[in-house]
């Protein structure tokens, strides 16, 4: 682990390269392929996005994107560091260069609940989308892979979903950002 600290902006892109969004964050480090940021919405505003409902209760994030995976996983917790949900983007692997971490949202979402509950979201969204925006066939199975992979470590509790996104959403909350 290299704690690193520096201010990043995380940009969420569709296929085509338009932005999503861009969110400023901290980068806390780097835990094997996964770059880990926070995001607090008292200091870090989100530009390009509209805000999601169930997101309203959240004061801190901590996103974890993949530089080989073809995920980005983002947890939300409220201010006393509880866990309130996690989205795990299916997505082109992210790529990190001159502070700015890149990643291209497939559209196919896993949703994970307080007590490992958890669904698959956007699968008609994603169909319309392969044509509309001409998903090519590789992108196509790296969505679906990174959605089976999101399953997987969800299911076996596997990194980050084994206590490590708790964790630090407990020190961002806190104030101590101790990546173990």
């Amino acid at each position: 682990m290299n704690p690193a600290h520096s201010a990043v902006t995380v940009r969420k892109l569709k296929f085509d390269g338009t932005e999503k969004y861009r969110w400023p964050g901290d980068l806390l480090g780097v835990e094997g392929e996964w770059l880990i940021v926070h995001h607090d919405r008292r200091r870090h505003a989100k530009v390009g996005a509209q805000s999601r409902p169930e997101a309203d209760k959240a004061a801190h994030f901590v996103r974890y994107a993949g530089q080989t995976s073809p995920l980005c996983i983002l947890f939300a917790f409220d201010a006393r560091g509880a866990f309130l949900d996690a989205k795990c983007d299916a997505a082109l692997p992210a790529t990190f260069s001159d502070g700015v971490i890149d990643f291209v949202d497939m559209d196919l979402d896993v949703i994970v609940l307080p007590g490992s509950e958890h669904y698959v979201r956007d699968q008609e969204e994603f169909a319309r989308r392969t044509d509309s925006m001409g998903y090519t066939p590789e992108a196509t199975r790296l969505a679906h892979l990174g959605i089976l992979h999101a399953l997987r470590m969800v299911r076996r509790r596997q990194f980050p979903f084994d206590g490590h996104a708790e964790s630090l959403g407990h020190g961002v909350a806190g104030g101590t950002t101790r990546l173990n």
